[in-house]
Parts: structure tokens; C-alpha cells; sequence
């Protein structure tokens, strides 16, 4: 017989056969090698409907305050990251599942004439998450990036009357969320930021 698979759902297996005869049968009467195709299969049509679910948070840690570089320039520093949160919207357990991030840094110029003299960085990552059982989540985060705002101290000015502060920015991350070796999601934050770049042209630099 011959005919193709159409859904899956546990040891149900809806076929619909050449003559467009729809039935349902047991896994049980396929082959072993059959059952391996049958489920590898389920999972795939599975990460194509929208199986994960991605939120973004926003991590800042080791904050300092105000310190003067004793030339009158007051400086404060931390680390910034991304923290990702999947949500498996599935019936399927999931694992090996890799994420690839790229993260959009702005450095803001100091005693810059204006904020457009800053320089966007891209910054590439990889991180692993853990299986993600049927409708659970998980969180992970892309490393630690440092972070620097600065400002004049009062009385002083640059001799070239550049703006008095300066404070770099995360402008957003995008990701690609494999399942093995299936491209389960792409998303990024903004929404529009994967429509702006082009990812394989982009560079860690």
C-alpha cells in the first residue's frame, strides 16, 4: 500500500492513500525502522506550527555607582545580557535544543559632537537549553556584555563642547532556536530587526 502520513497523535496514524482513502491505524503495525520515520516525522511537522513560544527579559547585574576618573569625568559601569525564555506549546518532549543569538550593542562616544558618532557592535553567542518536557519552559541567558554611561563632572566641559554624557545601549538580540538540527523558530526583539538585517553578512567584531 501506498500513502502518506497526515497527523500523528500518540500510536494514532492518520494516512491518506493514493486513492484519497483517509484512515487511521495503529504504530504498531509498521516496521521498526517505519516507527523511527513516523516519529522523527511527527516532530518535525510538530516545530514547524509554532511548537516554541520566545520571550525576552532584560538582565543587569554588578551596577555601580557614580566614580570620577579624577579628570572630571564621572563614570558608572555594569553588565547587560538577555535572558530567553521558551515555552514548548507542544505534546512533545524536546531536547537538544541549541540557541544561536545575535545582539545588537550600541557604544555610545564620549565628548561625541552627537549620538549618531556611536558604533552598533554585533555581538554572536550560542547557548544551550535543557529538554523542554510537554508544555513546560525553560530559561537561559547569553552572556554578559559591559555596559558604560558617563557625564561631565559639574564646571567642566569638553574643549571641543561635545555632549556632556554619553551611555551605551542594547538595541536588540535576535535568535534561532534548533531542535536538533531543525530550525524550530527565528524571532528577534525588535520585531522588525530580522526585516533590517541580514544575518549571514553579520560579523563579531
Amino acid at each position: 500500500m501506498s500513502a502518506k502520513l497526515t497527523q500523528v497523535s500518540g500510536d494514532d496514524i492518520y494516512i491518506e492513500r493514493l486513492d484519497g482513502l483517509s484512515t487511521k491505524v495503529n504504530i504498531s503495525i509498521f516496521s521498526k525502522e517505519d516507527q523511527e520515520f513516523i516519529r522523527d516525522w511527527d516532530r518535525k511537522e510538530t516545530l514547524k506550527n509554532d511548537a516554541i513560544k520566545v520571550r525576552f527579559t532584560t538582565d543587569i547585574e554588578d551596577k555601580s555607582g557614580w566614580e570620577d576618573n579624577l579628570r572630571g569625568v564621572l563614570v558608572k559601569t555594569w553588565k547587560e545580557s538577555y535572558g530567553i525564555v521558551l515555552s514548548n506549546e507542544s505534546q512533545l518532549d524536546l531536547k537538544n535544543i541549541r540557541i544561536e543569538y545575535l545582539i545588537f550593542k550600541f557604544e555610545d562616544a564620549v565628548a561625541a559632537q552627537k549620538r549618531s558618532e556611536g558604533e552598533v557592535r554585533y555581538l554572536t553567542g550560542e547557548t544551550k537549553a535543557p529538554a523542554l518536557k510537554a508544555r513546560s519552559k525553560a530559561r537561559v541567558s547569553t552572556k554578559k556584555f559591559p555596559m558604560r554611561e558617563t557625564k561631565l563632572a559639574p564646571g567642566f566641559v569638553w574643549p571641543g563642547g561635545g555632549k556632556k554624557t554619553s551611555e551605551d545601549d542594547m538595541r536588540g538580540i535576535w535568535i534561532k532556536v534548533f531542535v536538533g538540527e531543525v530550525l524550530a523558530v527565528e524571532v528577534s526583539k525588535p520585531e522588525n530587526l530580522m526585516r533590517k538585517e541580514s544575518w549571514p553578512t553579520l560579523k563579531s567584531r
